[in-house]
């Protein structure tokens, strides 16, 4: 991984979010993955 993928990952982290990371080809893909709870009893 690069410099810049980090700096993704930790920006969608700081965010409070997920991060997810996939190959794609050669290369790498990182998803933000954001969960919101629609109803809760």
């Amino acid at each position: 991984m690069d410099a810049k993928t980090i700096q993704a990952i930790e920006a969608i982290l700081k965010r409070g979010n997920d991060a997810e990371i996939r190959q794609k080809g050669g290369g790498l893909i990182v998803l933000e993955v954001k969960k919101t709870i629609k109803h809760s009893t």
